[in-house]
């Protein structure tokens, strides 16, 4: 039997767009590949070879209903499929926190993060949300959140997301730039106006990493 960390590992990014792609035509199967990229997040030529791979595989059936208009089901084989694939993402999800978690509260030992620390939280995805309960975990409670070209509206757990500039971040006492593998990409985007002991940046794995 696989430990948790295998099956972890075995949950890619392939895998997480099968099984969104999954789920928003088992509740819509009149969406159209346009809706299905936008509600995904990727490219519309993307959604198109996704969609077509699903059918190759037998985990959804396309019908013509119309001109240009197709509905999409899953098979038996798919929806066996979108359980097992969730039962991954949560296993996943699962282990990053505990990852997240432990590193919070060992390997950021030395920063003293506390009630009383100001912490903003860079993202706004599902990582961002773990990081937001492992900071709460710890006992910190000022916590904003910021992205780098939010939309018009944004909300976050219920918080709004502020735009990231360049004097908008100086007084708090950490920011967390809460995407996976943002190690490079944190630095060299905050390092300008943001002092490098002060940010958090995270590795493929989810383990925090700071620079003094």
């Amino acid at each position: 039997m696989r430990s948790v960390h295998e099956q972890n590992d075995s949950f890619d990014n392939v895998s997480e767009r099968e099984m969104l792609a999954l789920e928003q035509i088992e509740s819509n199967p009149e969406i159209t590949q346009r809706q299905l990229s936008k509600n995904i997040g990727i490219a519309l030529g993307l959604t198109n070879v996704l969609v077509k791979n699903l059918a190759q595989k037998g985990y959804i059936k396309a019908s013509q209903a119309g001109w240009k208009r197709w509905l999409y089901n899953l098979t038996p084989e798919g929806i066996s499929h979108k359980i097992n694939l969730t039962q991954k993402y949560i296993i996943r999800t699962i282990s990053n926190y505990n990852v997240i978690k432990e590193s919070i509260r060992t390997d950021l030992a030395l920063t003293s993060l506390h009630l009383e620390s100001r912490i903003a939280i860079i993202g706004s995805g599902d990582f961002a949300e773990l990081v937001y309960l492992a900071l709460k975990n710890h006992g910190v409670e000022d916590i904003q959140t910021f992205a780098i070209e939010p939309e018009h509206g944004q909300k976050f757990l219920g918080m709004h997301v502020n735009k990231v500039t360049k004097t908008g971040l100086r007084d708090f006492d950490k920011i967390f730039f809460a995407e996976m593998g943002s190690v490079d990409n944190a630095f060299n985007i905050l390092e300008p106006t943001v002092p490098t002991n002060k940010i958090v940046a995270f590795t493929l794995d989810g383990k925090p990493v700071e620079r003094n």
